[in-house]
């Protein structure tokens, strides 16, 4: 913002309190323009999630919520919700601080993100980290949650709550602030293209979903028909327990051979397959950048895998990981992607070669299938597999695996044409998302023209 703007007297009459980080940087960008300012209280209700304790016998705590599913600051994504599978069960409770469509939700503590919630979002509980913004007038839930999710916006609530360790939005610094709005019609074009947008995420998702729980329930019922007494898999070993001799392999560890013994029940009594009996001859190359690694470059990394089988798009950056850990081949399409962290297993599919050049770290080993690569990824995305991985950990934290252990792991023999129906179905949840991300892109840029022409933020 240009030193010589001038901030019309009226605006700043409204507010209590005078301080150059406010009205000298960026966010004095919302107090600019001659559109009608007017407070989110008075156009919608604000409101704290529910404080609840999961510990008895605090004053917080409600035996409800040891079956309720909670919405937390990981669930709020710019303008959405993002949601584990678990989150698609049936809401339990009916409470003032369940979501309702048309709410916005935001998070207290930076990073803030704003979400809206739409008809097809479960109507779960938020938790007292977030903010509801309820019965918010229409058209202008979506655009509150816009400009809640801008810099200059974050810049003043953060500041107005003169907090000095912990920045956290204040219920009554948001209910306080001052927005312009624009027209009605304005409003209501961007509140139509996102909401549907939404809705169409929520619904791509929940197919994915039910995708995943299918191909979870076939692997469990394969594996439910082992003599679970005799393989072991659900007893600790801390009373001690006896295998047989061939169930020791190259570790003497108890957990290590008490997995080779399962392993073993698993491929002779259910014809259970070796993945390394399904991985393509043509492998990808294990051969690392070393002394060639670009001046900037996108590298993937495990917080880049998400829980639906894809990855988000690595920001490009100037400081590389070090180049011993990264694969020299770009990521290509075909690929299934596993971390080694077998703590919190990832697995992700890479139906379409990505546009940009991406690097992949060694923290996620890189197979190649004979065929139907994606059906594969959603079978290793199970517990059965996940078991197995857990029971690989290594070293003195126990978190990794060597990725020479990965095609050891043990899968089920799954029919071609149910395999090939499999993957079909997640191919097609990879392509619509791949829309959406361009569709939502297209949306943005509409929203953030209105929102500079309102704010008379020059381009």
């Amino acid at each position: 913002m240009p030193l010589h703007s001038r901030i019309p007297p009226k605006i700043l009459y409204q507010e209590d309190c005078w301080s150059a980080d406010l009205y000298c940087k960026a966010a004095a960008q919302i107090f600019r323009g001659t559109f009608s300012r007017v407070a989110i209280g008075e156009i919608g209700n604000c409101l704290e999630g529910w404080r609840v304790s999961t510990q008895s016998g605090t004053d917080t705590y409600d035996r409800r919520i040891e079956k309720t599913r909670i919405y937390r600051q990981a669930n709020l994504d710019c303008m959405k919700f993002r949601l584990d599978a678990e989150d698609w069960e049936k809401p339990t409770i009916e409470e003032e601080w369940c979501v309702q469509p048309g709410d916005v939700v935001l998070n207290k503590i930076p990073p803030l993100r704003a979400a809206v919630a739409t008809y097809r979002l479960p109507r779960h509980p938020v938790d007292a980290n977030c903010i509801l913004i309820k019965a918010v007038k229409p058209p202008f839930s979506v655009w509150v949650a816009f400009c809640l999710n801008q810099k200059p916006y974050e810049a003043y609530l953060l500041h107005r709550q003169s907090a000095a360790i912990l920045p956290r939005v204040s219920l009554k610094v948001l209910s306080n602030l001052h927005i312009p709005l624009p027209s009605v019609a304005e409003a209501s074009l961007l509140h139509g293209q996102v909401w549907e947008w939404n809705d169409n995420i929520l619904e791509n998702n929940e197919s994915l979903r039910r995708l995943i729980a299918d191909v979870e329930a076939y692997v469990a019922n394969e594996q439910q028909q082992l003599d679970e007494s005799e393989a072991g898999f659900n007893q600790s070993l801390s009373t001690g327990q006896f295998f047989p001799a061939e169930s020791i392999d190259d570790s003497l560890l108890p957990t290590h051979v008490k997995l080779s013994h399962q392993m073993r029940l698993l491929k002779d009594q259910l014809g259970w397959l070796s993945l390394e009996n399904l991985l393509s001859e043509n492998e990808i190359s294990r051969s690392r950048l070393y002394g060639d690694v670009p001046e900037q470059g996108r590298y993937l990394r495990l917080s880049d895998i998400g829980t639906d089988l894809s990855f988000s798009q690595p920001e490009e950056i100037e400081t590389a990981p070090a180049p011993w850990r990264i694969f020299r081949q770009p990521l290509t399409s075909g690929e299934v992607l596993l971390s080694i962290l077998v703590t919190s297993p990832r697995v992700a599919f890479i139906d379409q070669a990505p546009t940009d050049k991406i690097y992949v770290t060694d923290h996620l080993e890189r197979l190649r299938f004979r065929e139907t690569s994606g059906a594969w990824a959603l079978v290793l995305n199970t517990t059965a597999i996940r078991t197995q991985l857990q029971g690989m950990a290594m070293g003195t934290v126990q978190q990794f695996t060597h990725p020479g252990n990965i095609p050891k792991l043990k899968v089920p023999d799954v029919p071609l044409a149910l395999r090939q129906h499999w993957e079909k179905l997640l191919v097609l949840h990879h392509q619509r998302q791949r829309e959406l991300d361009e569709q939502w892109q297209n949306i943005w840029n509409s929203a953030q023209t209105l929102f500079n022409k309102v704010h008379q933020i020059s381009s």
